[in-house]
């Protein structure tokens, strides 16, 4: 059994948090609007929403997301009401294509390459060549990632492939 927290409490990771979070999987699936999941560069824009799904059905790749003609592709996730953002998960595609450097943006309306190149992300995350199960978190500068009504994620490469792919991204925090 689940038991409810408030207040600070110590956390599964070790740490101390201040948040009460609701059980252990923080899932902000139930937030995103996944029908108004955006992405540019990708060769099948259509699959953009599929990649925000269950946690069990995460290993799913028939669901994956390819960028066009580069290695670069930018994904704009909006909440239906904001949340705070304490970690992401990401299954790439293998032989190279899971992205390799990730520039998170936060609440920006508009933002195309040109933009996501040029302004400076609210946190840049290296992620690893491999990551096939999904089980490895990416955390937030947690205090950065307050009352997030839109995430911009700008995959800027990957590690090697003409191409990047994207299988499911996992968003972690409280609503």
């Amino acid at each position: 059994s689940i038991m409810a927290h408030t207040g600070p409490f110590r956390c599964q990771c070790g740490q101390i948090h201040n948040d009460a979070f609701d059980g252990p999987s923080n899932d902000l699936l139930p937030f995103i609007d996944t029908t108004a999941v955006v992405a540019l560069n990708a060769a099948n824009p259509s699959a953009a929403p599929n990649l925000f799904r269950t946690f069990t059905t995460r290993l799913d790749h028939s669901v994956a997301l390819d960028s066009d003609d580069a290695a670069q592709l930018l994904v704009h996730v909006p909440f239906i009401a904001p949340v705070k953002l304490r970690a992401i998960t990401i299954i790439g595609g293998d032989g190279g294509s899971a992205p390799r450097t990730l520039h998170a943006h936060v609440n920006r309306e508009a933002l195309d390459f040109e933009d996501a190149e040029s302004t400076t992300p609210v946190q840049t995350f290296d992620l690893a060549a491999s990551d096939p199960t999904g089980l490895l978190e990416y955390p937030t500068q947690f205090s950065r990632f307050q009352s997030v009504t839109k995430l911009s994620l700008f995959v800027a490469d990957n590690h090697g492939a003409e191409t990047t792919r994207l299988c499911y991204i996992g968003l972690k925090g409280v609503g």
